[in-house]
């Protein structure tokens, strides 16, 4: 994705959210909702984009049905591990997808009324979409607890050794990122800090 990308819109702070697999992003999304925010995930919004009849069917030409369908469906676990480990297509599949998602999340933006908008962005660094918000903030959380929540979400710990190497480290994206949400207490520690985020932004913006 092109850093002159942007999903700025006139009058609103719209703050991308990422982090490392397990760190809790989904958990500060639901926070920032509560907070009043706008929250949009953009793997929901990728999943509607890879099914949209135009990537759809350039995907299909691209990969053939045999690789990637299941039951007559587009199943995504064998597209992702169609392009896995394979640079050219992982770049052909990201430079379709990521101009649609960009647009659509910026249409959900404009159409809302709400001042502040988050975007829950799992591969927002290794995309190259730092430059389309305001600022970017990364849900850290210790390595241990991270391993311990995939696995309770099903995974085995293979997969999340996979997963995790396949993207940035937790202490690159954390550096990378404008602020930082501390994920290593309980839930009323990180909904604590984005209501004081929310708070300091919504003074700053009257």
């Amino acid at each position: 994705m092109k850093a002159h990308s942007s999903l700025a819109v006139r009058g609103k702070v719209v703050i991308g959210l990422t982090g490392a697999i397990a760190s809790g992003k989904s958990l500060a999304l639901k926070y920032f909702i509560e907070q009043g925010a706008l929250g949009i995930s953009a793997d929901v919004v990728a999943a509607q984009v890879l099914t949209a009849p135009a990537c759809y069917n350039r995907i299909l030409t691209r990969f053939g049905s045999s690789a990637i369908l299941t039951n007559g469906f587009l199943d995504k676990e064998r597209l992702a591990a169609e392009v896995f480990g394979a640079p050219a297509k992982r770049k052909w599949l990201e430079s379709l997808l990521h101009p649609e998602i960009i647009k659509r999340i910026h249409s959900l933006i404009k159409k809302s009324r709400k001042k502040i908008a988050v975007v829950e962005a799992p591969l927002l660094f290794e995309a190259g979409l730092a430059e389309c918000f305001t600022f970017t903030v990364c849900v850290v959380s210790p390595e241990q607890a991270r391993r311990a929540r995939a696995i309770g979400r099903g995974w085995t710990a293979a997969q999340y050794r996979v997963r995790t190497a396949a993207q940035l480290g937790a202490q690159e994206k954390s550096a990378r990122a404008d602020m930082t949400l501390e994920n290593s207490g309980g839930p009323g520690e990180l909904r604590a800090e984005i209501e004081n985020l929310c708070r300091f932004i919504k003074a700053a913006g009257e």
